[in-house]
């Protein structure tokens, strides 16, 4: 499942508990800040073997966000 996935990832790079990631999650409440998320959005286009493009990185605030342009690119 690709929130599994997503969940893993951003837990990793933001030293957080994975059961803290939530669809609703914000990503600056759980601690990637712009670095962070550059890390983030690198590891999830190696695993799911996407790109995602730039002009898409401003709308991804919450986890759900990810998981739905992961969705939009992966089908």
């Amino acid at each position: 499942m690709i929130f599994d996935k997503v969940a893993q990832i951003i837990a990793k790079v933001a030293h957080c508990k994975i059961e803290d990631v939530k669809p609703e999650s914000e990503l600056m409440t759980l601690g990637i800040d712009s670095l962070k998320a550059i890390t983030v959005l690198f590891e999830l286009e190696e695993v799911f073997d996407v790109e995602i493009p730039n002009e898409l990185i401003p709308s991804i605030v919450t986890v759900s966000d990810i998981v739905d342009k992961l969705e939009g690119v992966h089908h």
